[in-house]
């Protein structure tokens, strides 16, 4: 334990006070100032209570940590109609089979020959003999080909059964040509864009009438009475265990080597851990690298391992205090925030340890340095700490529980960054510099610190990554060993009475900034000589980039997420190549009223020959050319009169005798449809006397009628709904007529739903959050600012740097092709706080220096040869991170990589070129003042 000595902290108080009264750093009396070098001092002379106070809040921390992780995930949807629709067609409509989607390509350009598609043969008779995955498969008598299924049915099967009909062998014994032959033959009783073959649209026709198939897409059915899986959607924070299913399934299938076997949109959350995973060891090198740059400004190995102490207790309060008060899983938390805390982190030990070296640099021993440097820049950090908390808690205005959840954990990663950072890791770094003697120079002992500090780096970057992706409780334990090898015992070991050293004539400690605090502090204020020429043109600068800021779009695209080359893209890519217009993603068409109603049965089915005929290349079509429609009521009814027993049967059941006088397949009473609807919905709509055309299931998940209310659900498929427009598009199409089928019924509840709409519904409510968040970050960050600065043109002119950095970083991102989304949208607050914290650091000490000078050109001066050249130090750390991060293969930590780099690059500009500037135009020189 690092516990203060007495004579330490009995000279504390007498030297603080000479120090602060010293020629050189003459202030106004205030009673604030009194006040922090009070608690400072009062702080480190308790400093070893203050360390066991720490370990145990840690230690309780831990607990949480370990055994309250949280089970559920935070949504990333905001509230609105087109979530409730697809909640209520969940609710409804839930299906007893599970259909998981693949499309299987032959690299050599054509499936429809003996080896590959016999590979395929066999891969599928391996799934229906799986000993696990057989007996959950669907059986089903599939009415186009008016075969029996088991779990799946293709092209293989087809023409396997072909072969054997009309050569008499399997497609095991086939040569190419006998397949051909009999490809061709079910092509042309089936169609080229049937269901049941599902050919590429790819496929062209040979002039011998055989086929080339380059791929085919292919369903497999499962038994969800069995698997119990229940209805689910494609989005991230789902339930990993149908995923795990449907990989199952894919393996099985992967067994036909020569063949390309991707599933459709399977397993997006799978994806996102080995994604986050795989990403893992770029964020470790992020915070290497910060740590590095840490130990390299201060030439000091005890400052880096401090901070990297600071950084291992400041995961376990991020994750104990989340977990305890109940924060949903989440990527953005689990992942961003944590990242996102390294530049804050950094950020309060740079001014922190930074303005302690300046004491030290003058002469001073560590411990009155300590207590009058950060006595002196206490109230910056603390007002740092209230406006970068506002402007993180301002994102609980967004309505998306995700985003209320990052601004949450932010403000209070940064609470504790404050106090680990801010406060604890300067005094203890003052504690063991009083009481270890600095290193001895020479080459051996500059091998093992720059050796020692590696390590120390080394260790912590292998904590993190353990306690946040691997193995939480082996990364805890690390983390306390770390702490224990690169502070404690090497503490323990180079602890002497060596009292504050420097009071008796050593070398004053210098950093790497030394030599070129004097040449910053020129430059920044030459630039603030000319404010008249600088203001301006950063307005001109500003507006310029203001007008590229509001037009970045709000995108999703699978890409922006995951790499190219993982098979959740791949597979979505194939989808795109392979279906085209024929297909396309499901989206969903709910309708709700009287559906029991003749009437208005024929008023729905009028509005949907409407949508059967929009000219638009958003929307799949049939063979005709007509929108392709699926599902909904209007099956029912179609396979009814199809089927010549059902009239029979529901007469024979119900008491009621089906008619349709105007043959338009809708039955003409009330009665008939709700006594038809009930039948079917328990005996199904039968082909034969032993197969259905609709099974019980099929019915209950396209109508339910309760008396005068009821529901269906159509599917219309959305080409290329990948790229936003598209799905925009046919958004702009539809909605019209849903609103149409609405006032038809009556005003009831009709809405556009299925994934391409939820994409676009979270896209629009992450960009209104964005809207609202954004002037409610700023406003509270000019509250809190003028406030504690007790000056509305200060106050002002601290969030001059946040508008400027908002408007470069977002205009940036229109150029460079970058959209909003939930990642990006979150960068925004950060970009706030990087911004307020630059500019409140600068504004802090240029006022005090103002008040002690009274001129402006000096404060500037003397502020960027301090303030000025910790922010510098603390960006260039930051900023190199992140940049690491930049390089990692899954697009969204990339992406959150050079956009955060990049941003704390344009604070640092918006900061040290603009604000000072800013600050002359603002203040006047006090009279006599040189």
């Amino acid at each position: 334990m690092l516990d203060p000595t007495p004579n330490l902290v009995a000279d504390t108080a007498a030297e603080s006070e000479q120090r602060l009264g010293s020629p050189s750093h003459e202030v106004s009396p205030s009673r604030h100032a009194g006040r922090s070098t009070r608690v400072v001092a009062s702080l480190d002379a308790r400093l070893g209570r203050t360390l066991v106070a720490v370990g145990i809040l840690t230690a309780l921390l831990v607990v949480p940590f370990l055994a309250m992780a949280p089970e559920e995930s935070a949504s990333t949807e905001p509230a609105g109609d087109v979530f409730t629709a697809r909640d209520r067609i969940d609710e409804t409509f839930a299906s007893t089979v599970r259909g998981i989607g693949f499309v299987v390509e032959d690299p050599g350009g054509d499936l429809l020959r003996a080896t590959p598609l016999g590979e395929l043969f066999d891969a599928q008779q391996r799934l229906r003999t799986d000993p696990d995955l057989g007996p959950t498969l669907f059986t089903y008598f599939d009415v186009d080909a008016t075969v029996d299924a088991v779990g799946i049915l293709s092209l293989a099967d087809l023409v396997d059964s072909e072969l054997r009909s009309t050569d008499g062998i399997g497609l095991a014994d086939a040569t190419d040509a006998q397949v051909k032959q009999a490809g061709a033959a079910v092509i042309e009783r089936y169609g080229p864009r049937s269901d049941v073959l599902g050919l590429s649209s790819e496929s062209t026709q040979t002039a011998d009438g055989t086929w080339v198939v380059p791929a085919i897409n292919s369903i497999v059915l499962a038994d969800d009475t069995i698997l119990g899986f229940g209805a689910t959607s494609v989005n991230l924070g789902g339930d990993t265990e149908p995923e795990k299913y449907d990989r199952e399934i894919q393996e099985v299938l992967r067994t036909a080597n020569d063949l390309q076997v991707n599933g459709i949109a399977i397993d997006v959350n799978l994806t996102s851990q080995e994604q986050g995973a795989i990403a893992g060891p770029f964020i470790g090198f992020t915070i290497l690298a910060v740590l590095l740059m840490v130990g390299l400004t201060f030439r000091s190995y005890w400052i880096l391992a401090t901070v990297s102490a600071a950084f291992l207790l400041l995961i376990i309060w991020l994750k104990g205090i989340t977990n305890l008060i109940g924060l949903k899983d989440d990527l953005v938390l689990s992942l961003i925030v944590p990242i996102a805390m390294v530049s804050f982190g950094v950020d309060f030990a740079f001014h922190a340890i930074g303005r302690y070296r300046e004491e030290r640099a003058t002469g001073a021993s560590a411990t009155p340095a300590i207590v009058t440097g950060l006595a002196a820049v206490s109230g910056a950090l603390l007002l740092a700490l209230a406006s970068d908390s506002m402007a993180f808690l301002a994102n609980v205005t967004s309505g998306i529980e995700s985003i209320t959840q990052f601004g949450i954990g932010a403000a209070i990663a940064l609470a504790s960054a404050y106090v680990l950072l801010g406060v604890v890791t300067p005094l203890v770094v003052a504690r063991i510099e009083a009481d270890v003697a600095p290193p001895t120079p020479g080459r051996r002992s500059t091998a093992w610190r720059i050796g020692g500090s590696i390590a120390a780096a080394a260790m912590t970057m292998g904590s993190v990554l353990l306690m946040v992706f691997l193995l939480p409780w082996l990364g805890i334990v690390l983390a306390a060993a770390t702490i224990g090898a690169i502070i404690v015992v090497p503490y323990r070991r180079q602890r002497g009475r060596l009292g504050d050293s420097l009071a008796v004539g050593e070398t004053p400690v210098r950093d790497a900034s030394h030599g070129v605090a004097a040449p910053i502090g020129r430059a920044i204020s030459a630039i603030a000589r000319r404010p008249r020429l600088v203001v301006p043109a950063a307005i001109v600068v500003t507006a310029a980039a203001a007008t590229l800021a509001v037009q970045v779009p709000a995108e999703f695209d699978v890409e922006d997420f995951f790499a190219a080359d993982t098979d959740f893209v791949v597979g979505l890519d194939q989808l795109d190549i392979h279906v085209g217009d024929r297909g396309g993603e499901p989206a969903l068409l709910y309708v709700e009223g009287d559906l029991g109603d003749p009437a208005a049965l024929r008023a729905v089915r009028t509005r949907l020959a409407q949508v059967q005929t929009l000219d638009t290349p958003s929307l799949a079509r049939t063979e005709s050319g007509d929108v392709d429609i699926d599902g909904g009521v209007f099956e029912v009814f179609a396979a009814t009169w199809e089927s010549p027993a059902m009239v029979a049967i529901v007469d024979d059941l119900a008491g009621v005798t089906l008619t349709d006088e105007d043959g338009d397949t809708i039955p003409d009473t009330r009665e008939q449809v709700e006594a038809l609807i009930a039948v079917a919905s328990d005996t199904g709509i039968p082909f034969d006397a032993e197969r259905s055309i609709l099974t019980p299931d099929d019915v209950r998940t396209s109508i339910v009628l309760d008396g005068s209310s009821g529901s269906t659900v159509f599917e219309l498929g959305l080409v290329d709904s990948r790229a936003q427009e598209s799905v925009a598009a046919a958004k702009a199409d539809l909605e019209p007529i849903a609103d149409a089928i609405s006032a038809d019924l009556g005003g009831t509840f009709v809405q556009l739903t299925g994934s391409p709409f939820i994409r676009e519904g979270s896209l629009d409510g992450t960009n209104r959050a964005l809207q609202v968040s954004l002037p409610t970050a700023v406003l509270l960050c000019l509250a809190v600012a003028t406030t504690f600065l007790r000056s509305i043109r200060y106050g002002l002119a601290s969030i001059i740097p946040i508008l400027m950095v908002v408007a470069w970083l977002y205009a940036f991102m229109e150029v460079a092709g970058y959209a909003i989304n939930l990642v990006t949208a979150t960068i925004a607050a950060v970009s706030i706080g990087i911004g307020i914290d630059f500019a409140i650091h600068f504004i802090a000490r240029y006022r005090e220096e103002l008040e002690r000078t009274g001129n402006r050109a000096t404060a500037v001066s003397i502020t960027g040869e301090g303030t000025g050249v910790a922010l510098v130090a603390s960006a260039a750390s930051s900023a190199v991170g992140f940049g690491i991060l930049a390089l990692a293969p899954m697009p969204l930590f990339a992406a959150y990589g050079l956009l955060t780099a990049l941003m704390i690059v344009m604070a640092l500009v918006a900061t040290l070129v603009v604000l000072p500037s800013v600050l002359v135009l603002v203040t006047r020189d006090e009279p006599g003042s040189a």
